[in-house]
């Protein structure tokens, strides 16, 4: 695991480290055109020569105070991008969303930036796999977390849920939590309720065949967040043992809004690379244009 971590941070060291010299790059050329077209402008007598010496010069000042930092936010926030991250850790159910946040942190700044100026946003979540007690629990206690981290306002929420993938085998009011429901109504209702009591806020259920990827997508007048949850809302996580095993849907009734100590199932595979997040953020354009 320590050798994979290690391949993964020089990776990811080179990535950085060849994206932030594109940048310097990049701008440098850009600068060196601004500087010499002024130059020409006010000094038109002036060769070629004595041009790109004044040019060099001012270059070997500017050049190394360029904050890539900066440029690559800036970047992120005008032409939006994105990113994965690798989740290994363990969660207590109600911070999924703050150990999410502890990856690409100053990405996540702009994010939150971005849709707390306007606030109010259409939430849509689409997932083939929330059929379990836990899975219900874990995506309203994510929405709730994210409304308030990003202080947002709920212009409408829309959870498309599958038909499929159900057995018939279990009496649904003494379910684990980590266990299939038997019937959809049944995970419907559950799932009413968990958003009811722990989200609070107007939303919609729509039960159809959904396609396998699992998506939340945010969207208010300038940017469109999608978050892409490898199995990371609810088939990537179980119950740890102890006091949380042997819950069941009945003894839960009106307490539905409970943290549950999960376990990382995907950390614990052969390959151990966790439960993967991929985010992307994109400006809304009009006629070719960001409004």
């Amino acid at each position: 695991m320590e050798k994979m971590d290690n391949i993964y941070s020089e990776d990811m060291s080179l990535y950085e480290s060849t994206t932030k010299e594109w940048v310097k790059r990049e701008n440098k050329n850009a600068l060196s055109k601004v500087i010499t077209r002024c130059l020409h402008n006010v000094c038109k007598q002036w060769n070629t020569d004595d041009t790109e010496k004044l040019v060099y010069s001012i270059e070997r000042l500017v050049y190394p105070i360029i904050d890539t930092e900066k440029l690559l936010l800036s970047g992120f926030e005008s032409h939006g991008g994105s990113f994965d991250l690798h989740i290994l850790q363990d969660i207590v159910s109600d911070e999924l969303l703050d150990m999410i946040l502890e990856y690409h942190s100053e990405k996540w700044q702009v994010i939150r930036r971005v849709f707390m100026e306007d606030g109010l946003v259409d939430l849509v979540y689409e997932d083939r796999y929330v059929n379990t007690p836990l899975g219900c629990i874990l995506l309203a206690q994510f929405i709730r977390r994210i409304r308030d981290l990003f202080r947002l306002r709920f212009r409408s929420i829309t959870l498309i849920m599958s038909k499929k993938d159900f057995r018939e085998i279990f009496d649904d009011e003494t379910l684990k939590l980590d266990r299939k429901f038997s019937h959809v109504e049944n995970r419907d209702a559950f799932l009413s309720k968990c958003m009811e009591q722990i989200v609070e806020e107007p939303y919609e259920i729509q039960v159809k065949n959904t396609k396998h990827s699992r998506s939340l997508t945010i969207r208010n007048c300038h940017y469109e967040l999608d978050i892409y949850p490898d199995g990371g809302i609810s088939y990537g996580w179980g119950i740890e043992n102890g006091r949380d095993k042997d819950l069941t849907v009945d003894q839960l009734k009106n307490h539905v809004d409970r943290n549950i100590r999960c376990f990382n199932r995907a950390s614990r595979t052969y390959d151990r690379k966790g439960i993967i997040y991929t985010v992307k953020l994109s400006p809304i354009l009009i006629h070719g244009k960001k409004l």
